[in-house]
């Protein structure tokens, strides 16, 4: 009986210093610079991911959909993934297309107020406008700038109940810095050390049309507005550091006109059956991933102007091989319904939109099918206008 006592006391001994030994086992510690939960950290791209992102900077960033609450936690981006990351696919959190803010955290932000993620609702590293379309493509990369992460606070004040706002550096069609959404006066984001030209670019989805608005403010030249700064320390003899700039958007904004850098193409289908809108040998798709408008029925297309460097968008466009009508019978435009003239090119011009209405039977020769420019007209942008 002693010899039985004694083996099993030595048997629990030993269990216990061998489940000590795999306790400390490095090879076997959770990564220490990894954040305690549940945070995923792998690359998803291309087989089920939901957004797809760049992090130029040298921070490890936590990503969070709309609002800084545990369950809205998407996943975690790897510092420095020039090449892309995909984000996790979360059922619960990309059920339908919506626009959103992609919140970004730090790892080290994120760690220190996993309690209370709400206290960095004002002062995240940064936000992105997102658009994540439920039935369509999602291959989009968003940027996340390298400029981000310094001692510098850029605060942005945005007092619109309605209006998001992109701050972009060069231009404006330049690299985000990070969004200011609507009902959410005032947002921090820090920067580095730098001389810094600002343009704010407001966007929303138009579920209407199935279109992401885009516009900028523009002065009377017709140049995009932009505001610039440096922040650094410029020495005692020209006054110490350089911390801290606020841009007042309905202050600076106040009254300016809009524009956009896109053109509007709504297709009008008159016809008995469904058309497509083909460019060359590509079909087009909405934003949303439809190619195909039904009878009776009209859709609308974004056409993005080809940039001018960073800074502005061209004002018109010229396009060739569009076709519009069934699958296998697609015709060219007419310059005008009653025509026979086809028109080999058409010139776009932004902020204009477009209505192209198809009508006819295909293969019937009393009745041809035929497309043509019907009208055009403004894209209204004034209810982005700041009061």
């Amino acid at each position: 009986m002693k010899k039985m006592t004694m083996f099993a006391s030595v048997l629990a001994a030993a269990i216990l210093l061998f489940s000590c030994q795999v306790n400390v086992n490095p090879k076997d510690d959770p990564d220490p610079k990894k954040p305690s939960g549940s945070v995923d950290w792998a690359n998803h791209y291309p087989t089920n991911y939901s957004i797809n992102v760049r992090n130029n900077t040298s921070f490890r960033l936590v990503a969070f959909k709309g609002d800084l609450l545990p369950e809205m936690l998407i996943g975690g981006i790897p510092a420095k993934t020039a090449a892309g990351h995909g984000l996790p696919f979360k059922s619960d959190l990309f059920a339908k297309t919506e626009e959103f803010p992609l919140i970004l955290l730090t790892e080290e932000q994120y760690n220190a107020n996993k309690n209370n993620l709400q206290s960095q609702k004002n002062t995240p590293f940064t936000r992105v406008y997102v658009f994540y379309n439920k039935a369509g493509d999602n291959s989009v990369y968003y940027e996340i700038s390298g400029e981000l992460g310094g001692e510098n606070s850029l605060r942005i004040v945005n007092p619109s109940t309605s209006l998001n706002v992109e701050i972009r550096l060069g231009g404006v069609a330049g690299e985000t810095l990070g969004y200011a959404p609507a009902k959410m006066l005032e947002t921090v984001l820090k920067v580095n050390d730098g001389n810094f030209v600002f343009f704010p670019v407001f966007k929303r989805y138009n579920a209407l049309r199935d279109v992401i608005e885009t516009v900028y403010p523009k002065r009377d030249d017709g140049q995009p507005w932009r505001i610039g700064t440096s922040f650094g320390d410029y020495g005692s003899g020209q006054g110490g550091e350089y911390r801290e700039f606020t841009l007042n958007l309905s202050e600076k904004l106040k009254n300016l006109p809009m524009t956009a850098g896109t053109a509007w193409i709504v297709i009008d289908n008159q016809t008995s059956q469904g058309v497509r809108f083909m460019e060359g040998a590509s079909v087009r798709k909405t934003l949303s991933g439809l190619e195909n408008v039904p009878s009776g029925r009209s859709l609308t297309w974004q056409i993005d102007m080809n940039r001018v460097s960073n800074n502005n968008y061209e004002d018109s466009r010229v396009v060739a091989g569009w076709k519009f009508g069934p699958l296998g019978d697609e015709v060219q435009l007419l310059d005008a319904e009653n025509s026979n003239t086809y028109l080999s090119s058409v010139t776009i011009e932004r902020d204009k939109m477009y209505t192209i209405t198809v009508k006819g039977d295909a293969g019937s020769s009393s009745n041809p099918l035929k497309a043509w420019i019907s009208s055009s007209k403004n894209i209204d942008v004034s209810d982005f206008n700041m009061d």
